[in-house]
């Protein structure tokens, strides 16, 4: 009712402002001629005035007055005459507010909505947010937890919901935060607690920390948990225990069907693991298939043909394209395998150098250098240390090139293990685009839209990223 009024207060406002020159009194309105004879007059005055205060001559004021004259008598001929009046007229003005008031009213009623409740700006906000959401917007739905989190922080679902956006996004930091809030509003329930301490292990670089590792065995012990008891076998692997950690493993697999999505991911491990341990295979996996007795070490084709061609070819392939990262890593392996662990440790001297810009590939080379057992002949800490750091700086445009060359060798090898990463993605198209390798930019940006194909939001973001670079 309170609008209603507001908006009649309004229309008569509006009405009587509108028709306040009807409610003035009578007044009587000079002409346009007279009004203009009037100003030729003062004009006439004035002349008189300067002709006696001697500010001009005779002859000026003369010529003055004729030209005032002139105008004068040409205004007399050519304006209009006559006096202009007015006076009230209540029933205009009454007709003027009227008609303000009632078109404002028939425009609100026809166009408003007078039932509609107050909107206050957060549930407008709340409201494009959740609209967003829906729409498939990862972001917007983030913020709509995190708001219900503050005002609810007691509620359970909602911090595991945060928890599932955040860890779907990548953000394992994030992650890990809400799933301990959920973990304390859980009480201890281990499937949450489990996912708490896999949230840590993820954001710390997929190394499990001593309190993850605390929260696995518990959650092992109570409950078998698969996502556990592969978790502790890992983190007996980071220190050390190797048979351990196969031993694990090969619970996991023997208490999990076949079809159970961990399972890939269990039998590789297994497979690495006996490669390093120069064991058989099979002695694990009966049904251990050609790829993976090849990857063990097992049954695969020598790699050192007796005319060394295996090495000369991946020479070939490194001298043509140095950013061939597994091409390093092949023949890292083949020297150690044939005996030459000098050569060996050599090889993977270069390759740290050539990809000394390139985490992801300092991992792997670490990764190999701890499966051949390399680590234990001469320097492990290989950093950059003052003198590389130094050289480094005195690089030729060209060895810079190599070294950039090798850190966008580096993001692709990374892409190629963790493809979820759009921004990853439309660096390392950019970084081919910049380095002038026009086929590697268009490969990868096909890849990216094929990746991210189903995700119109991110694919948006990738053809705006990608606009300018005509691919």
């Amino acid at each position: 009712m309170s609008l209603w009024i507001a908006i009649i207060l309004v229309g008569f406002v509006a009405g009587f402002w509108i028709g306040l020159p009807f409610l003035r009194a009578r007044t009587i309105e000079m002409s346009g001629a007279d009004g203009a004879i009037s100003i030729y007059r003062d004009q006439l005055d004035e002349i008189e005035r300067d002709l006696k205060e001697g500010l001009i001559r005779a002859e000026e004021a003369d010529a003055a007055k004729q030209e005032v004259e002139r105008r004068a008598l040409y205004a007399a001929r050519h304006l209009d005459g006559g006096m202009a009046g007015s006076h009230r007229s209540w029933p205009m003005a009454l007709s003027v507010a009227t008609f303000a008031v009632v078109s404002a009213l028939g425009v609100y009623a026809y166009l408003g909505k007078p039932g509609l409740p107050d909107s206050p700006l957060e549930a407008r906000k709340t409201e494009v947010l959740t609209k967003r959401a829906n729409a498939g917007d990862m972001v917007s739905r983030i913020q709509l937890l995190i708001d219900r989190t503050e005002k609810n922080p007691d509620n359970f679902e909602d911090w595991w919901m945060l928890a599932e956006a955040h860890k779907a996004v990548g953000d394992n930091s994030s992650a890990a935060e809400a799933y301990r809030q959920a973990a304390v509003l859980s009480g201890d329930r281990p499937a949450v607690i489990s996912a708490y301490a896999e949230a840590l292990t993820v954001a710390n670089g997929n190394k499990v920390p001593a309190g993850a590792r605390v929260i696995f065995e518990q959650v092992m012990r109570e409950t078998g948990e698969p996502r556990a008891t592969y978790y502790v076998a890992l983190a007996k692997a980071q220190a050390q225990d190797f048979e351990g950690a196969i031993e694990g493993w090969m619970l996991l697999l023997q208490a999990s069907s076949a079809d159970a999505p961990w399972v890939p991911t269990v039998r590789r491990d297994v497979v690495n693991m006996a490669r390093f341990l120069n064991h058989d295979v099979t002695l694990y996996l009966p049904d251990a298939t050609p790829a993976e007795i090849a990857a063990a070490g097992g049954a695969e084709p020598s790699l050192t043909p007796a005319d060394g061609s295996g090495q000369a070819a991946l020479l070939a392939r490194i001298e043509e394209d140095s950013s061939d990262y597994r091409a390093w890593i092949d023949l890292i392996n083949l020297q150690a395998k044939s005996g030459d662990e000098a050569a060996a440790v050599a090889t993977l001297d270069k390759a740290r150098s050539r990809f000394s810009g390139a985490p992801f590939l300092l991992q792997k080379l670490a990764e190999t250098e701890r499966l051949l057992g390399l680590d234990a002949l001469g320097d492990t800490g290989r950093g950059p240390d003052a003198e590389a750091m130094a050289a480094a700086a005195e690089m030729t445009q060209a060895e810079r090139d190599e070294m950039i060359a090798g850190m966008v060798a580096g993001l692709a090898a990374r892409l190629e293990e963790e493809p979820n990463d759009p921004d990853g993605w439309v660096m390392l198209v950019r970084s081919y685009a910049t380095l002038g390798d026009v086929e590697k930019a268009k490969g990868a940006a096909a890849k990216a839209r094929e990746l991210f194909a189903n995700d119109a939001r991110v694919l948006g973001l990738m053809e705006r990223a990608f606009a300018d670079l005509s691919l």
